[in-house]
């Protein structure tokens, strides 16, 4: 094999595959990139971690077509150290040679025959959805996925499209956030996803085509990005009934400025237990009291104007799950919503018509002085 690619092209195309590489495995080959090179110019290179497969394309000039595998990141470090020019990689007998400029490299390879690969998926059913709307559905729910993996599907986010609505939704038991898009969606999905593939996906949507189409088999959904093409395994079991947990009969409603609330919460949050980052809200008659304190370090409260009337109402909460979800918007003022100082809060960006497109619900933090919050969330997932 041998071939001639710009070094920012063959930089970025390492780079994307790095994201998927394992940094230590037990399998030989597993932490290597692969790389073919075809007779026609086209480039691909491939990496996995047997759960996720990635494979990115770039044109260059090929004089010799033919497969190598080599040591990822090793690759990667030498590329990026290269300067902007045009970089030639020969394959050798125990691997690659690498020439730019004045330099000359070589890296030892690994056996190609040895590398996996990539699922096969039919794309006769293909599921489309456009690259900022997809986008915009990770970012919003990606957060809340947990990181206990006693329950296997929690770590995923589900993502299902009916009725002619796409939804991405995703909990940890403590907080969950429910993101949607409605177009004319046909019936698909039901799905889990592992957030590894879809951070991976939306670091490439700014390069991809416009459209992202989506195919799944049994095992495994395949993302196709035009010159990237994203394989992730889809993780197993049922997803807990989520909508069962979401209050309708919150009567403590509030508007509050997204902004003004965000950085309000980022202050008081400084002087709050280390642990818990809690932060008490009290709502009263136009406005909303933030406070913190923190044993042996002081106490903190700021004052916003909020958009509520009735009874004085108190509810403590983690700030920093208050904070995810918050960025998460863009409305100028969020509601919040409420039932009791142990029952979970809903928080939905404020639209001037139709239903909003994203809802947050986080279980609060028991206040000195009220019984036990239970989680209704965490509840449900055991279902």
């Amino acid at each position: 094999m041998k071939f001639s690619l710009v070094q920012s092209e063959l930089y970025r195309s390492l780079s994307l595959v790095a994201g998927v590489v394992p940094v230590r495995s037990n399998i030989q080959g597993l932490g290597s990139v692969r790389v073919e090179a075809t007779a026609d110019g086209l480039l691909s290179f491939m990496g996995t971690d047997l759960d996720t497969f990635l494979v990115t394309n770039a044109r260059g000039t090929v004089d010799e077509p033919g497969v190598v595998t080599i040591p990822a990141r090793r690759f990667l470090e030498i590329v990026k150290e290269l300067p902007a020019d045009l970089v030639e990689v020969k394959s050798t007998s125990s691997g690659i040679s690498l020439k730019s400029g004045q330099g000359r490299f070589s890296l030892v390879g690994t056996d190609p025959e040895e590398f996996p690969a990539a699922p096969e998926i039919s794309e006769e059913s293909v599921f489309a959805v456009k690259g900022d709307v997809l986008d915009r559905l990770i970012k919003r729910t990606i957060y809340a996925v947990t990181t206990d993996f006693t329950r296997a599907e929690l770590t995923a986010v589900f993502v299902k499209a009916n009725d002619g609505e796409l939804r991405f939704v995703a909990t940890d038991g403590h907080r969950l956030a429910r993101a949607a898009h409605k177009e004319d969606y046909p019936e698909w999905g039901g799905v889990l996803i592992p957030p590894k593939a879809l951070s991976l996906v939306q670091k490439q949507l700014p390069e991809a085509v416009e459209t992202i189409s989506l195919s799944t088999s049994k095992r495994y959904c395949l993302f196709n990005l035009g010159n990237s093409r994203l394989y992730t395994r889809l993780l197993d079991g049922s997803y807990p009934p989520v909508e069962d947990v979401i209050p309708k009969d919150n009567n403590v409603k509030a508007h509050v400025n997204r902004e003004l609330f965000i950085a309000s919460l980022r202050r008081v949050s400084v002087i709050s237990e280390t642990t818990t980052k809690q932060v008490k809200l009290s709502l009263v008659p136009g406005g909303l009291t933030l406070s913190g304190q923190a044993q042996n370090v002081g106490e903190a409260e700021e004052e916003l104007p909020a958009s509520y009337e009735g009874e004085a109402f108190h509810i403590g909460y983690n700030a920093t799950y208050l904070l995810d979800l918050l960025r998460t918007m863009d409305t100028q003022e969020v509601q919040l919503s409420f039932k009791g100082p142990t029952s979970a809060g809903v928080f939905t960006p404020v639209v001037e018509d139709g239903e909003p497109d994203l809802l947050c619900l986080v279980m609060p933090l028991r206040l000195p002085g009220t019984e036990g919050s239970g989680s209704a969330v965490a509840a449900s997932a055991k279902q």
